[in-house]
């Protein structure tokens, strides 16, 4: 099928000649992906990548059995699926359409059949996608850095200074992978089966357990606070 014409406006085929977009287009497919279906899951044999036309794909892993993670969300040019141009690996996450999208997909096998064909072609593809992924690899650098940070930081607060936060009374913000923010006093972290919990007080006589993969970051108030029924304050 014949798709030059919307496919000119998407970055990944701007570098193309008209002959290279048109010799692109014929090898691909467009279709239309309504909101809230999956293009496809997790740990399925991955055959194709795809580039959105226009609409919104988000692309999210599952950290455990209740708990979600979104990577990105991809609009009009975004790319995702690409590895699988290279591999025959699973998928290493889970793709939903969030609105009503198009998609323009190639399978490897085209792909591949492309470069034989039309190497000056399949290479401005490639060097598209090489800077993609070289741009996806240092955001990731860059998350990793951060998680062990986070997680030596925090390891060391649950681990090493936990009973000193409790006595102090130290107030904190605990900010949740489902974007949801929870603040109270640590009362306790324990380590279960399912992984480490944390114990807070959020009110007089209320009190909330969260799971530590459900944490994305997590801060501490400068002074002390007061979410018990002390004498005095109401």
């Amino acid at each position: 099928m014949n798709n030059s014409g919307t496919l000119k406006e998407l970055p990944i085929f701007s570098a193309l000649t008209d002959d290279e977009i048109k010799a692109v287009s014929e090898i691909g497919v467009i279709r239309t992906v309504p909101s809230g279906e999956i293009v496809f899951s997790e740990g399925d044999p991955g055959k194709s990548m795809c580039v959105v036309v226009k609409g919104a794909v988000r692309i999210y892993t599952r950290i455990t059995e209740n708990v979600e993670k979104t990577l990105v969300t991809l609009r009009g040019g975004g790319l995702f699926g690409e590895m699988s141009v290279f591999s025959e690996e699973f998928r290493t996450a889970t793709a939903m359409a969030v609105e009503e999208t198009e998609l323009f997909s190639i399978d490897r096998e085209d792909f591949r059949n492309l470069l034989d064909k039309n190497p000056a072609a399949g290479k401005k593809l490639l060097e598209f996608i090489v800077k993609i992924l070289a741009g996806r690899l240092k955001a990731t650098t860059d998350l990793y850095r951060q998680a062990v940070d986070w997680g030596i930081s925090i390891s060391g607060i649950l681990e090493l200074n936990y009973n000193q936060l409790i006595s102090q009374q130290r107030d904190i913000m605990i900010d949740l992978n489902s974007g949801k923010s929870v603040s109270g006093i640590l009362l306790k972290a324990e380590k279960h089966a399912s992984g480490l919990e944390l114990l807070l007080k959020t009110g007089p006589d209320k009190f909330v357990v969260i799971p530590y993969a459900a944490i994305s970051s997590i801060s501490f108030a400068a002074g002390k606070a007061d979410h018990g029924d002390t004498g005095g304050k109401t």
